[in-house]
């Protein structure tokens, strides 16, 4: 896999975005509405990302049960979105979570 690669930055809080927290290593995709890739690469134990609302549209995380992901300040229950440890998930225009259209 690619290093690590992030092109805009990550600028929400934790009150109104998406917040993920890796507590073990991890990969990551995340593409915006038009489909442009957001960052996509491994992301190290300890690493945080922060995205607005309507920043980011899709997201895939590998070590799904590593990641900790917050909307609005609070917990979201990635199960419905992971299948072999790894999590699919569109995110809406609010930042909220949805399943992945397939």
């Amino acid at each position: 896999m690619a290093p690590f690669q992030k092109q805009a930055p990550a600028v929400a809080d934790a009150a109104n975005g998406l917040v993920l927290r890796f507590a073990g290593q991890s990969w990551i995709d995340v593409t915006d509405a038009s489909g442009a890739r957001v960052e996509r690469g491994l992301v190290d134990a300890g690493a945080e990302r922060r995205y607005a609302p309507g920043q980011v549209a899709h997201i895939t995380l590998g070590n799904a049960e590593a990641v900790e992901v917050l909307h609005g300040g609070k917990p979201v229950d990635l199960a419905p979105y992971r299948a072999a440890n790894v999590a699919r998930f569109t995110v809406s225009s609010s930042g909220e979570p949805a399943p992945a259209r397939h």
